[in-house]
C-alpha cells in the first residue's frame, strides 16, 4: 500500500524540488511546446536563490509517495502559482490532492476567488475543479512566447 502525504515545504526539498520541475516540463509539457520553450521556461541552471526566496515566502505544499517526492504547488494570496506532477506520477489523483489541500487553505483563508495562469497542458485540468478561462494570454517569458490561460474559480459558488 502507498503511503501518500503532502508536507508544508522545507528548505531540504529545494534540489528534488527543482530537479522534479526541470523534468517535468521537459516531458509532461513537451507534447504542446518546442524545445526552445521548454529550455526558456525551466532552464538546466535554474536559479536556486530564486527559488528559495519563492518558495520560504509563500505557502508550498509537497506530496509525496512513499518518502519519493511526487508534486508541489503554490499558493500566493489566493492565485495556485505552480502546480507540478513528477513526470512518473502522473494520472495518480496527485494534483487533484494537491488542488484539495488548496481549497482547503482557501477556505480557512475566506477567499472568495481562486486565480492561476495555467499551461496549455495544465488547463485541462484546472477546467475539471472548476476553474474557467478569463483571458488567453501571449506572454514572454525569459525571452521565449507562450500562449497561457488566466483562470479563476469562484469559491463562493462551492
Amino acid at each position: 500500500m502507498e503511503d501518500f502525504k503532502i508536507l508544508d515545504y522545507e528548505e531540504s526539498m529545494l534540489d528534488e524540488m527543482m530537479q522534479l520541475f526541470y523534468e517535468t516540463v521537459h516531458t509532461v509539457n513537451a507534447i504542446h511546446y518546442t524545445k526552445d520553450q521548454l529550455n526558456g521556461w525551466a532552464p538546466l541552471d535554474s536559479d536556486k536563490r530564486f527559488w528559495q526566496h519563492r518558495l520560504k515566502k509563500n505557502i508550498c505544499k509537497v506530496a509525496f509517495i512513499n518518502n519519493t517526492m511526487v508534486g508541489f504547488t503554490e499558493l500566493i494570496d489566493g492565485h495556485v502559482d505552480t502546480m507540478y506532477v513528477h513526470k512518473d506520477f502522473q494520472r495518480r489523483k496527485i494534483a487533484a490532492n494537491l488542488i484539495d489541500e488548496i481549497l482547503q487553505i482557501a477556505a480557512e483563508k475566506k477567499y472568495g476567488v481562486l486565480t492561476t495562469e495555467a499551461s496549455i497542458t495544465a488547463k485541462p485540468f484546472f477546467e475539471a475543479f472548476g476553474f474557467r478561462v478569463t483571458r488567453i494570454k501571449k506572454k514572454l517569458y525569459n525571452g521565449k512566447d507562450f500562449t497561457n490561460f488566466k483562470m479563476k474559480k469562484n469559491l463562493s459558488l462551492c
